[in-house]
């Protein structure tokens, strides 16, 4: 690589499938950073919409692209980091796009911490129309590395930035991952060097639809459990069990009279029980990080309804619908 510390390469991946409506978006907030070394590259799966034509029409900023089906999102982004050559490297969703000033805030980031294995920030939901809802994370930004292992994915994908030396030591991501590669790739990475928090908006999540409300049910969720497994060492963490008690909540919510009243109060009774556990982790009863390290038993605050839950819920589900 030629670029310097000063003036980093950055590599953006954009994994695409029959989402050519929010494709400009997404290209025009990359090219609106004015960066002068990026690279990005498209891999298309193989779409039946107007995509290849928003493609062609920004060929000349692209640096590379391809259209051919693929094995899923995973192995589409794979594809895309195999070609990458930047000190930076991140994938950008077709329909999610970058915020003003993100990529000056991650070169000063690593600028500051060159060994970070990621970079991430804060970021915002936005509607389908791009339109502004909410902000991801309503604390400050940190890094805690029990609480990821401990099932609660807090990272915010958009605007996280990856270290490109260490992520080609990694590997990329694990393929036979369905919902939450992107997690374990976090995990995969901090283990080698420390990542970097950055107190900044960089990116925005458009969450839109809802065909896909019941997809992945409980195989997400033991995926969920396998993953946490994996890492933690534990057949069943916290934050795993708080999703598949917000799957039940669901399940029972919609079971007409299959369960009691009973059932579903003592259900949501266990939930908040667990919840308690969850925030022993260092996180809130939102799911995030208040300490960089677990807190002691004594700890609690305020319990909520663990919507948490159902926020990361519907991240899983919008990530099927850019790519089924």
């Amino acid at each position: 690589m030629t670029s310097s510390k000063q003036m980093p390469r950055i590599s953006i991946v954009t994994p695409s499938l029959n989402q050519g409506r929010f494709l400009q978006d997404c290209f025009d907030s990359i090219r609106a950073q004015n960066w002068p070394d990026v690279e990005h590259f498209v891999i298309d799966g193989g779409s039946s919409d107007n995509t290849l034509d928003v493609i062609r029409d920004n060929e000349q900023w692209l640096t590379g692209y391809i259209s051919e089906p693929d094995k899923g999102a995973a192995d589409a982004i794979n594809k895309g980091i195999s070609k990458c050559t930047g000190d930076i490297v991140a994938w950008l969703n077709a329909d999610d796009f970058y915020l003003p000033g993100a990529f000056e805030a991650i070169a000063d980031a690593y600028r500051k911490a060159p060994q970070a294995s990621f970079w991430f920030g804060n970021g915002i939901r936005a509607d389908e129309k791009g339109r502004r809802t909410s902000v991801f994370n309503q604390g400050p930004v940190l890094y805690n590395h029990d609480a990821l292992v401990g099932g609660l994915d807090y990272i915010l994908q958009p605007s996280t930035f990856m270290n490109g030396n260490l992520l080609r030591q990694v590997g990329g991501l694990d393929e036979s991952l369905r919902w939450s590669f992107d997690w374990d790739l976090w995990i995969r990475l901090a283990k080698l060097s420390a990542p970097h928090p950055i107190e900044a908006i960089l990116a925005a999540s458009r969450e839109w639809g809802n065909t896909l409300t019941a997809t992945g049910g409980f195989r997400r969720v033991e995926e969920i459990r396998l993953l946490a497994e994996r890492h933690s060492g534990h057949p069943m963490t916290p934050g795993a069990l708080c999703y598949w008690l917000d799957n039940m909540n669901s399940l029972v919510q919609s079971g007409g009279s299959l369960f009691s009243h009973q059932t579903h109060e003592a259900l949501l009774s266990l939930w908040k029980e667990v919840q308690e556990d969850m925030q022993r982790l260092g996180v809130n009863a939102s799911g995030m990080p208040v300490s960089m390290e677990p807190l002691p038993p004594t700890h609690r605050t305020n319990l909520q309804p663990p919507n948490f839950y159902h926020r990361i819920g519907r991240k899983f589900r919008r990530s099927l619908q850019k790519r089924f």
